[in-house]
């Protein structure tokens, strides 16, 4: 009954016993232990029936805050959200993965108590905190699996560390994961089969299928980014011809700092060149999107999405990039895999990693077991 009011509605009893399917007692009975819970609170009905306005039933968004945190090479993104996974308040952080967990995750928990702070809050309040990782994580567990280019963070165990940090639940996916599902639950109309690409310092891929993500065996599934081709670049995780090689931001902003713009360090200095049509940033932001457009066309004839986003600190670069992408997809995959092909950026922009780990959160906040656990305790 709660996923039924999770999106904002407001629903009458009768619209609740119509849409579960459940019947009329179950319904009342169910719903007076969610209020006295504090899950559910009612008010009366706005709509004008010309008599008595009947009650209608809403999610209380303010029975507990959400954490959530995008977690990227070089920054991270942290927000507090309600229960209904609205945010209300939000903080970036520079940072560098190579500096190691300790001081990774000690950064993440400081801002985490300044957002709570900024709120009068403390961790108490927290009822699932959800966080995504620049590398391959194993979703049952929360650690870090082999990831590539993180130095030192193979096994860390980021779900044990906020576990402790916050006294909340956890859950831990790699980034282009959460990215995937920040973008999912905006989609209108709902689309099942949807592959998201996360271009930023890195290159990931979060793949929806059949409505769900796809995590593979040991959270490595969609690293196109570490797809390698003979004769390539050497890319930082030490392979030659990986797509990061060419695409990713750390690989453009070496390959600007070359030319002259010593500044650049940060996929958001790349994107303020291409605003300014920098003769230099433009064809690379172009190659870059065709690499990219490369691999996406490989996975394309492995998955079949209806849709493709493009997602990111770099997809902000809009046209050059973009243009690339298409161009490669359209031009090497099947005729039947791009029929309907759409290729958007995302309609998150860069938030939509930020909303994903709130989701999370809110996934695990709301989960049957541990709403069948919280009402058992107040009655």
């Amino acid at each position: 009954m709660l996923e039924l009011l999770r999106d904002g509605s407001l629903l009458t009893r009768a619209q609740i016993v119509k849409r579960s399917g459940l019947s009329r007692v179950t319904v009342t009975n169910r719903l007076n232990a969610l209020a006295n819970a504090g899950y559910v609170i009612s008010q009366p009905s706005t709509a004008r029936t010309g008599g008595r306005p009947a009650e209608v039933l809403a999610l209380n968004a303010h029975r507990g805050w959400l954490l959530g945190a995008d977690v990227g090479s070089s920054h991270a993104r942290l927000g507090l959200a309600d229960l209904a996974g609205r945010l209300v308040d939000h903080t970036d952080l520079d940072l560098n993965v190579d500096d190691g967990p300790g001081t990774v995750l000690s950064l993440i928990d400081d801002a985490f108590s300044h957002l709570l702070s900024r709120r009068n809050l403390d961790t108490r309040a927290v009822l699932g905190v959800g966080i995504g990782m620049p590398g391959p994580v194993e979703y049952s567990t929360g650690r870090l699996v082999s990831p590539p280019t993180m130095n030192g963070w193979d096994g860390v165990d980021v779900h044990a560390h906020f576990t402790r940090s916050i006294g909340a639940p956890v859950q831990v996916d790699k980034d282009a994961n959460i990215i995937a599902l920040g973008v999912q639950r905006v989609l209108d109309p709902p689309v099942q089969d949807v592959l998201v690409v996360k271009v930023g310092m890195g290159i990931g891929c979060g793949i929806i299928s059949r409505g769900s993500i796809l995590r593979g065996a040991h959270g490595a599934a969609g690293d196109l980014g570490h797809i390698p081709r003979p004769g390539g670049d050497l890319c930082r995780c030490g392979q030659h011809g990986c797509a990061e090689a060419t695409a990713g931001g750390w690989a453009i902003a070496a390959r600007l700092r070359e030319g002259g713009h010593h500044q650049v360090r940060t996929s958001a200095d790349i994107v303020r060149l291409a605003a300014l049509r920098d003769p230099q940033a433009l064809p690379l932001l172009r190659a870059a999107g065709q690499r990219i457009g490369e691999v996406v066309a490989e996975a394309i004839g492995v998955v079949n999405p209806a849709l493709v986003v493009v997602a990111g600190d770099l997809a902000r670069a809009e046209e050059p990039l973009m243009a690339g992408v298409r161009e490669r997809v359209y031009q090497r995959s099947h005729p039947l895999a791009t029929r309907d092909l759409q290729i958007i950026t995302s309609p998150l922009g860069a938030d939509a990693g930020l909303h994903g780990a709130t989701y999370l959160a809110a996934d695990l906040a709301l989960d049957p077991r541990r709403i069948d656990s919280a009402v058992s305790t107040s009655v």
